[in-house]
C-alpha cells in the first residue's frame, strides 16, 4: 500500500497540493481548532482559502480530504532544516519542512549540518535518508541518540538481626496465643556480626550525541555506625560481649544488662537474655526469666521460673506456692523463700526457708533474722547453717549433707542403665550362641537368619562398649560419692523434733529439743560434736 502524499502538517491538518488544487485533511483525533488552522494556512502562503467551508467540515467531523483553495502560481520556497539538542546533549532532533520548487535538500547536507554542530554519535542515518526520501513534514525528530550513563549503587549496611517490634504474645503450634512469652529481645552472643558495610560501586560512563563522555553519577557511600561494645573488623561490626542489640538511628550498642523498669508481667512478658537481668519491681507469678547471666530482682518473686547461668539476687523474698522454681549456676541470695524449689551452687537465705526443696553443690546459710530451716527438705554437700531448724509443732522437715545431690541421680541412672544393658547383652548372646551352633553343625542359614545373624554381632558389640563404659563411670561416681570430712550441719540455736538428718550412709532423728549443736558424719555415721 502506497504512502499517502503530505505537502505540510501541523497537529489541526494535512496539506496537499496538486496541480489545480489545495486540498486539506482534518485531523480529528487532535481536536483541531479553526483559529489555529488559519494561523497555518497563512504560515503556508494560502491567503484565499474558504473558511466557511473548513468550518463546515469541522462540524461534520469531515474525515477525507476536501479542496480549500485553488492551487494559484505561488512563489518558490526553499526547504526548512532545523537541528535541536535536548538540554542533556543525548538527542539531535530534527524540525523538516519541505520547500516547493526550490532548494531540496541533500542527504550530504543534512550530514554537514550535523558536522557544523558537532554531532558526530548515535547518529540515525537510516531515518535521515527515510525522512529526506518521503519529504514530509516532521517534528522533533530523533536522529541521533547517546548513550545514557548507568548509574552506580550507593553504599549500605545491612543489619544482621530483626528488629522487633512489639506485640501481645507468640503463637503456640496449636494455634493458641502465649500472652507471656512476647520475644522482644534482640540477643547476641560475643563474636557473632551485627552489621556489614557494602561499599558504593562505580557506574559505567555514557555518552552524548557530540560524542563526549558523560560521568556517572557518584555514588554515596555510608559508614558503619558508633557501636558500643562491639569490634570492627574488614567491613563489618562484631558483638565483643554477649547481651542485647539496642539500635537508636544509627547508634548501635550491646548492652550486657537487660533492664526491666517494673514488673515482669503481661507487658515486659517472658524474657530470654544471653546476658544478666535486672528487674526494678516484681516478677508475678507464671512468668519465666531465662538468662546466661545473672539475674536480679528488686521485688518479690511469686511462682515463678529463673534460670541463671549466673548468680540471682531477690531483694525482697520468694513465694513459691509450690510451682516457683529457681535454677542458677552461681549462688542464690534472697530474704525469705517459701514454697519453693532451688537448685544453686550456694544458697543464702537472710530471714527463713520454709516448706521448699533447696540443693545446692555447696552449702546452705540461713543466719540472718530468725534464721529458720522449716519444713521440705534442704541438700548441700559441705555446709548447711541455720538458726533454727524444725519447729515445736514437730514440723517435718529433712536436712541431707555430704554428697551432691545431682551426683547420686546420675549414679542410680548409671546403675539402672548398666542392669539392662547387662541382660539385654545377656539376650543377644544367647541367640548368636544358639544361629553360630547352627553353622557349626553344617546347617545352611537362610538369608534371613543371616540377616539376624549379622545384627545381633554388631548389637553384641555395641552393648559390650557400653557395658565398659557404664562400668568406669560408676567405679568414678563411686568415689566422688564418698561424703567430704568436712560437711557440717550446724545449728546457732535451736534443732527441733522431727528433723531428719541425712548424709551419703547414715540418717538421724531428732527426738528431743537440742540447743546450739552441730553434726557431721564420723565413720559413716552421723554424730553430734559440739558446735
Amino acid at each position: 500500500m502506497s504512502e499517502e502524499q503530505v505537502d505540510r502538517k501541523d497537529k489541526n491538518c494535512l496539506l496537499k497540493f496538486t496541480e489545480d488544487d489545495v486540498l486539506l485533511k482534518l485531523r480529528l483525533e487532535n481536536k483541531p481548532e479553526l483559529m489555529e488552522i488559519e494561523d497555518f494556512l497563512e504560515k503556508n502562503s494560502i491567503m484565499e482559502a474558504d473558511y466557511d467551508k473548513i468550518r463546515d467540515k469541522l462540524n461534520n467531523q469531515e474525515k477525507d480530504w476536501f479542496k480549500i483553495a485553488e492551487n494559484i502560481d505561488l512563489p518558490s520556497e526553499d526547504d526548512k532544516l532545523e537541528i535541536e539538542i535536548s538540554k542533556d546533549g543525548l538527542k539531535a532532533l530534527l524540525n523538516f519542512t519541505p520547500g516547493r520548487d526550490g532548494r531540496e535538500f541533500t542527504y550530504e547536507d543534512l550530514k554537514e549540518l550535523l558536522a557544523d554542530k558537532n554531532i558526530s554519535y548515535g547518529i540515525n542515518e537510516d531515518k535521515l535518508k527515510r525522512v529526506l526520501k518521503r519529504r514530509q513534514p516532521v517534528s522533533k525528530e530523533v536522529i541521533a541518540e547517546g548513550d545514557k550513563a548507568e548509574p552506580g549503587e550507593d553504599g549500605y549496611l545491612i543489619y544482621h538481626f530483626e528488629e522487633k517490634d512489639n506485640n501481645i504474645g507468640t503463637l503456640r503450634e496449636d494455634g493458641t496465643m502465649d500472652f507471656h512469652s512476647k520475644n522482644l529481645i534482640n540477643n547476641v552472643r560475643r563474636g557473632e556480626k551485627i552489621v556489614t558495610l557494602v561499599e558504593p560501586t562505580a557506574g559505567e560512563p555514557g555518552r552524548d550525541v557530540f560524542g563526549q563522555e558523560i560521568e556517572p553519577p557518584k555514588p554515596k557511600s555510608v559508614k558503619l555506625p558508633r557501636a558500643k561494645n562491639t569490634v570492627r573488623k574488614n567491613n563489618s561490626v562484631y558483638a565483643a560481649k554477649d547481651g542485647q542489640i539496642v539500635r537508636n538511628d544509627r547508634k548501635i550498642s550491646i548492652d550486657p544488662v537487660y533492664q526491666v523498669k517494673g514488673d515482669v508481667d503481661l507487658e515486659e512478658g517472658n524474657i530470654d537474655f544471653v546476658g544478666s537481668v535486672k528487674v526494678h519491681g516484681d516478677v508475678r507469678e507464671g512468668f519465666l526469666i531465662k538468662a546466661s547471666g545473672d539475674v536480679e530482682v528488686a521485688g518479690n518473686v511469686a511462682a515463678a521460673q529463673i534460670e541463671s547461668g549466673g548468680s540471682v539476687l531477690i531483694k525482697k523474698g520468694f513465694l513459691g506456692r509450690n510451682k516457683g522454681k529457681i535454677s542458677a549456676e552461681g549462688d542464690v541470695n534472697a530474704r525469705f523463700v517459701e514454697n519453693a524449689e532451688i537448685k544453686a551452687n550456694n544458697v543464702r537465705v537472710h530471714e527463713a526457708i520454709m516448706h521448699s526443696q533447696v540443693t545446692a553443690k555447696d552449702s546452705i546459710i540461713v543466719n540472718g533474722g530468725k534464721g529458720l530451716i522449716v519444713g521440705g527438705r534442704v541438700m548441700a554437700q559441705n555446709i548447711i547453717e541455720a538458726n533454727m531448724i524444725g519447729s515445736s509443732l514437730a514440723t517435718k522437715t529433712y536436712v541431707e549433707i555430704g554428697l551432691e545431690p545431682e551426683l547420686r541421680k546420675n549414679f542410680k541412672a548409671a546403675k539402672e542403665e548398666l542392669e539392662t544393658v547387662e541382660d539385654n547383652l545377656d539376650k543377644v548372646n544367647k541367640s548368636v550362641d544358639l544361629l553360630r551352633a547352627m553353622k557349626e553343625k553344617g546347617i545352611k542359614l537362610p538369608p534371613n537368619k543371616k540377616e539376624m545373624f549379622s545384627k545381633l554381632k554388631a548389637t553384641k558389640d555395641e552393648l559390650e562398649n557400653r557395658k565398659m563404659e557404664l562400668k568406669e563411670e560408676i567405679e568414678e561416681l563411686e568415689e566422688q560419692l564418698t561424703a567430704s570430712d568436712d560437711a557440717v550441719i550446724k545449728v546457732n540455736n535451736c534443732i527441733f523434733p522431727g528433723v531428719q538428718l541425712l548424709s551419703s550412709k547414715d540418717k538421724m532423728i531428732i527426738r528431743n529439743k537440742i540447743s546450739k549443736c552441730a553434726f557431721t558424719e564420723v565413720n559413716k555415721e552421723l554424730r553430734q560434736k559440739t558446735n
